[in-house]
């Protein structure tokens, strides 16, 4: 198996050699399929509008195309395809609980947006978001910034910043439709059972002054058991139902939009590791609104969100969660001149978890960006925390960067250094078997320093990040309580993101990244991971995928080394209409390999997924 493993890898380092060696003139491009990646717009970095050859960070943004793609699959396996990012669990049973590691970082350093607005679960460890909830079905496009950002986006966003956008309202009529159906199993199985079901639906409307969607989307599985030893099957089922109303009146614009997720789901004993009828149904419900008022000078915006939280567990020790998170967001964004511009806002943040104590956070922020003529740009800014239990606490940025052309290629160098400020979750704090009412919020700081090269048929970024730690809030496993690490903790790395289109047909991705640690252990992740995607485009609107991701060795939760691991995908999808037909097929993990991400838990095998989507 590993000598299979190892020939598909270095097929495609031979792909990517020759690529590399292959020459275009600019003339035998398709310059109308062709974007200027530096002209791009990104938001995420500056909290105002650059082009990518202006933003200090190399933003990741996942657009439309690169989502329907994925069409099939779920949000958690295609963020783990991306350069840094591993979402540990996707590759078990659905459901399973996930670890959100950007940079080695765990669920609570990474801030999750759902249209712009923070998204949280206070009964959860880190007080983040569940991925589980959401559909890939309702997203329109992901933007992600790397590294440290708590100065322009508050606590969790130590290590990364997620921004989730659904589909946007952009004509008079949208319809759109998908099924999905296939298998869900573990190796050494034969595909010849239906396991597996998605299905969504939306329908948008456009008038003059005011637009509308609502949608629905469900998934349902009941293939795999939980743990290696079990037996039972343990089904997935999630609803989740949206709406959204707004309007834009003059310099005005409104949107308020609502949605609820339920899921049921059975799931297995850990201690002992045993096959057993468990049974849990949670439910996630999210309102939020955004009001927009924009003058000659700039924009003024107010963004709320109110999220509510229950969860039922029936198993050995029966459990009832109800929590509760609220945002208000209030941001100025100025323009003193085409160089020069300022982002002011205040942050107010509410969280309740059971009968345990009601935490607020007021933060106020300021960041200037200055965009040179001449290609440097200048993006720094301070924050100031107020915690109700951790008092006051300071934050600030600095990112510089640089801009220039060589011949027909565009370079871009830039760096960053930022602070962050995390208050221990309720759950670290008062649940009933490990809470530590003592903890101390951790600090950090975050270096990054990198190359974004750009030419007309790809580029490449290349960028070494540093992250430390003090104090690092972990889990003790001799206490079996939290408490804060005895030293600090540093994360360091490189991210390597390449992608170029080949004789006009081929899209080609790669991505690499190297994380070790100091003091500590990346337990459960890797410290080499490897992604590769080559998409053939053909003429009669059909397109043909390959998909291979490689993970080196890890430590489990024992300090026991899991194996490294190579899985390819296949991905055949043809459009018919005029795009507005698609049908796809997905083989996952075609070589049936085995392999272990979490000790004691089913991994999937080989399995398929057949779908049809539609859009008008």
């Amino acid at each position: 198996m590993k000598s299979v493993q190892l020939t598909a890898l270095v097929v495609l380092t031979a792909i990517f050699s020759s690529s590399a060696q292959q020459s275009q003139t600019k003339d035998s491009l398709d310059l109308d399929q062709k974007i200027n990646y530096l002209d791009e717009v990104v938001l995420l970095d500056a909290r105002v509008p650059l082009k990518r050859a202006q933003s200090g960070k190399p933003v990741l943004r996942i657009d439309a195309k690169q989502i329907k793609r994925f069409n099939g699959r779920s949000l958690s396996e295609l963020l783990s395809s991306q350069a840094g990012i591993e979402v540990v669990g996707n590759r078990l049973i659905t459901g399973q609980n996930l670890r959100l590691a950007v940079r080695g970082s765990s669920n609570n350093q990474v801030l999750i947006l759902v249209d712009g607005v923070r998204v949280a679960d206070p009964s959860r460890i880190g007080n983040d978001f569940d991925l589980n909830f959401l559909s890939l079905n309702q997203i329109s496009s992901i933007e992600i910034l790397k590294g440290g950002a708590s100065t322009l986006y508050g606590s969790s966003a130590a290590a990364a910043v997620i921004n989730i956008s659904t589909h946007k309202v952009t004509k008079k009529n949208q319809f759109n439709v998908s099924l999905n159906v296939g298998t869900e199993q573990t190796q050494n199985e034969s595909l010849n059972e239906f396991n597996y079901l998605s299905n969504h639906v939306q329908y948008a409307g456009k008038g003059k002054d005011i637009f509308y969607k609502v949608g629905y989307s469900g998934l349902k599985t009941d293939g795999m058991s939980a743990v290696e030893s079990g037996i039972e099957k343990d089904p997935f089922a999630r609803y989740n139902i949206n709406a959204q109303l707004g309007g834009k009146h003059s310099q005005f614009s409104w949107y308020v939009q609502a949605s609820k997720a339920k899921i049921e789901n059975d799931y297995d004993n850990v201690f002992p590791i045993e096959d057993a009828d468990f049974t849990a149904v949670s439910t996630f419900e999210n309102i939020t609104a955004n009001i927009k008022y924009t003058y000659a000078k700039g924009e003024l915006s107010v963004d709320t969100g109110m999220q509510n939280t229950d969860r039922s567990y029936q198993d050995n020790f029966p459990a009832q969660y109800t929590a509760f998170n609220r945002t208000l967001e209030i941001v100025n964004r100025f323009k003193f001149t085409e160089q020069l511009y300022s982002v002011q806002g205040y942050l107010k943040q509410q969280a309740s978890y059971e009968e345990r104590p009601a935490l607020e956070q007021n933060d106020l922020f300021a960041n200037i960006v200055y965009v040179s003529p001449s290609g440097l740009n200048f993006n720094a800014g301070v924050r100031r925390n107020d915690h109700e239990t951790y008092g006051e606490h300071y934050t600030y940025s600095v990112n510089p960067s640089y801009s220039f052309g060589i011949d027909d290629q565009q370079l871009k160098l830039f760096g960053s250094y930022n602070t962050a400020f995390i208050a221990p979750s309720l759950f670290q704090l008062y649940d009933t078997y490990s809470g530590n009412a003592d903890l101390a919020p951790e600090e950090s700081q975050s270096l990054e320093l990198g190359l974004t090269w750009v030419r007309e048929d790809g580029h490449a970024t290349l960028a070494f990040f540093q992250r430390t730690e003090d104090p690092k809030i972990v889990y003790d496993f001799t206490t079996y309580a939290y408490a804060n690490a005895a030293s600090d903790i540093k994360y360091q790395g490189l991210e390597l993101s390449y992608n170029n289109r080949l004789f006009e047909i081929v899209d080609f991705d790669l991505n690499y990244t190297f994380i070790q640690l100091k003091n500590g252990n990346l337990v459960r992740l890797p410290k080499h991971a490897l992604n590769t995607n080559l998409n053939y485009v053909f003429k009669d609107q059909s397109s043909l995928g390959m998909f291979y991701t490689y993970r080196g060795e890890r430590q489990a939760v024992d300090l026991s080394t899991l194996e490294s691991y190579s899985l390819i995908d296949l991905r055949y999808a043809k459009s018919f209409y005029d795009d507005k037909l698609t049908a796809s097929v997905w083989l996952s993990n075609i070589l049936d390999t085995e392999f272990i991400e979490i000790t004691n838990f089913t991994t999937k095998g080989r399995n398929f997924r057949i779908g049809l989507a539609y859009q008008f």
